[in-house]
């Protein structure tokens, strides 16, 4: 290099001013993923910020020529491709990855993930390696101090340059544009309640990134959203994630949210929904919320979540059927037929068959209470067939068919 590097350069696993070393088992991990029998897969690095997820992936890639994916969970759209093998790096494993591990498995291809958590056995060796090397590239005396306490790589990176300087690690506060060094550059920053968040798209951005580490800067993020929530139209939505998970901003941009067809297909809503859910308190307000966050999540490919959404619509559902059963008979119905078409969707047939049954006599009670449950019991009759003739049980099937298509021609008859 011709020049000096600035801190956040340094600091920048792209330039590798500090060699990568150590990670074995992770490393050994990689190889046996990549050596596997699957035709395409792909795998996920994911840990805390700062953990040293990019180091690795560079590292592996490097020596192997995997594609690397950085900021997996930012990315809009990621389509896997035809890739053999796809090395994905990411601070969470959310929904976001369940709903792309899932589409995936339609698909055929292998998904795995791979936690990377501190490795303090090393941080001695990663100190002393890292306080050389900027001692290198700055042409200073290498500092003789001990390994400080660190809760990951980056931060034992931070103290080596500020131990090399001989100065305190807020002199190195400047100016950076993206990453985790941002964060910390803007999380400082706002410690001083008067400074207010930037808006552009780039800057919230940071913000969120940041808010989802530093309580004081998730405190400013909640209150920027929570008054103005049109700024949701500004953020890309993968990073609105973060914020879906906080119910003040959650319910302050939900319309919006639902409203933006850049979400349509997101785990996004599905997110913001389970976040409203949680925080009802009322038990008919959650059975509801559960229902739509089922289809919600089942939208975003995540059918084990919408599954396990509707199992809780209808536990909800009994409950309020048995403190009050006319009133909460009919809404438990519904919940039972949705609840057969999520374990379709996870290839359940049984489980489908068996609430289906439960449905059928449902409804034969609500049927009896209510002038119009007849509809209701036709169409429960008419899933019940389907799913028997499904498992092959077609005398079974055949007899639910035709009580459904006796009442719909009786009904037809006086209507």
């Amino acid at each position: 290099m011709d020049r000096t590097l600035s801190p956040g350069e340094l600091l920048d696993p792209r330039y590798e001013v500090v060699p990568f070393h150590g990670r074995v088992a992770e490393l050994a991990e990689l190889a046996r993923w990549l050596d596997g029998d699957e035709a395409c897969s792909a795998l996920l690095l994911h840990g805390p910020a700062g953990v040293g997820k990019t180091r690795l992936a560079r590292h592996f890639a490097a020596a192997t020529g995997v594609p690397v994916v950085d900021d997996a969970d930012l990315a809009t759209d990621l389509d896997l491709g035809r890739e053999p093998r796809v090395l994905l790096v990411a601070r969470t494993a959310g929904w976001w990855w369940s709903a792309l591990r899932q589409r995936a498995a339609r698909l055929g291809r292998g998904t795995h993930d791979l936690a990377v958590a501190p490795s303090p056995d090393e941080h001695e060796t990663s100190f002393a390696t890292a306080c050389a090397h900027f001692a290198y590239a700055l042409g200073l005396p290498l500092p003789a101090v001990p390994a400080p306490e660190a809760a990951t790589l980056h931060d034992l990176h931070l103290a080596a340059l500020a131990a090399v300087h001989d100065t305190p690690a807020h002199w190195l506060i400047t100016g950076p544009e993206h990453g985790r060094f941002a964060e910390d550059v803007l999380a400082a920053a706002l410690l001083d309640d008067r400074i207010t968040p930037d808006r552009t798209p780039d800057a919230l951005l940071t913000l969120l990134r940041a808010a989802a580490r530093w309580p004081h800067v998730r405190r400013r993020a909640e209150e920027l959203f929570t008054a103005e929530p049109d700024l949701v139209a500004d953020v890309a939505v993968p990073a609105l994630r973060v914020l879906a998970e906080w119910p003040g901003p959650a319910r302050a941009v939900a319309r919006r949210v639902f409203d933006d067809p850049r979400c349509h297909g997101d785990p996004l809503p599905a997110i913001l929904t389970r976040t409203l859910a949680r925080d009802a308190n009322d038990p008919l307000e959650r059975a509801e919320l559960h229902g739509l966050l089922a289809a919600r999540a089942a939208l975003a490919s995540l059918h084990e979540e919408a599954l396990g959404a509707a199992r809780h619509r209808v536990a909800l559902c009994r409950e309020l059927a048995e403190a009050d059963p006319v009133a909460h008979r009919p809404a438990l119905a519904d919940a039972l037929d949705d609840l057969v078409l999520r374990y379709l969707a996870v290839d359940r047939p049984e489980d489908a068959l068996a609430v289906a049954e439960e449905a059928v006599a449902l409804c034969r009670v609500v049927s009896a209470e209510e002038a119009d449950g007849t509809h209701r019991l036709v169409r429960a009759l008419d899933q019940l067939g389907r799913r028997r003739a499904a498992l092959g049980h077609h005398t079974g099937a055949s007899a639910a068919v035709d009580e459904a298509d006796a009442l719909h021609r009786e009904g037809a008859s006086r209507w």
